[in-house]
Order: C-alpha cells, then structure tokens, then sequence
C-alpha cells in the first residue's frame, strides 16, 4: 500500500507540475483561455494567468517530494474545487470555453470530459489528502 500511495502522489503532483509548466510557457494563451471563461475581468484574469500555473507548479512539486506535502495537496484540492465550479457555472450560463487545463487549447471544451476528469483528480487528491498516514 506504501508503493500505491507514494505512486499516486507522483501521479496527483506530476498532473499539476506539468499542466502548470505548460501554462507558464505560454502565459498569453492561458490568458486568453482565462477570459473565455468571462468570470474576472482584466486585471484580476491576468493575475490568474501569471500565477496560477507557478502555484500548481509549486503544490505538485510539494505532493511529489514531500515537502509540505499536505499543503499541496490542500491547494490543489481547493483548485480542483474551484476549477469544478468554475466549468459547472460555465456550463449553465452556455459559455463556449477554451479550458486550457493543459496549456491553449485551440478547440472548445467537452463539458462532461472536463468535469469528470476534474472529479476523477479530486478524487485521488482527497484520498491522499485524507490518508492516515498522508503526510509520508
């Protein structure tokens, strides 16, 4: 079981470190995917852009090494949550959205795909998050 979880935490903070350096290296494409979304205006959308990817770089990289493991995983719980409510009111208000969960998309986002892979995310981040022994 000690395998399976240290595996899951590579996996869980692997997902954020490389989606976030995919949106540090383009922060303009993730801006624009951020407006499309059309719930923060400019500046609080540039502010997202520019410091959301170094935040899921730095709680992945906290979920994998163990350093302040379970800080990281509470920040990237809480994102998670966000990002879920985020699509859900999308979704509602009919917006078509770029996610750029992955760095620009070009396409617009399937609804159900993202919601269910966010839950699936959620899932495994609060398994580990809730875990006995969570912070090794």
């Amino acid at each position: 079981m000690k395998i399976l979880a240290k595996l899951m935490h590579l996996v869980f903070g692997g997902v954020f470190v490389y989606a976030g350096v995919l949106k540090a290296w383009n922060p303009q494409a993730f801006l624009d995917d951020v407006r499309s979304f059309d719930l923060l205006g400019d500046p609080w959308a540039a502010w997202l852009a520019m410091g959301l990817p170094w935040l899921e770089i730095l709680a992945g990289l906290a979920v994998i090494t163990g350093l302040l493991r379970r800080g990281g995983l509470l920040v990237l719980n809480g994102a998670l949550v966000g990002f879920l409510g985020a699509i859900a009111l999308s979704w509602y208000r009919g917006i078509d959205i770029r996610c750029g969960c992955f760095g620009s998309a070009e396409a617009s986002s399937n609804y159900l795909e993202l919601i269910v892979r966010d839950v699936l995310l959620l899932a495994l981040g609060l398994w580990l998050f809730l875990r006995r022994n969570a912070q090794r």
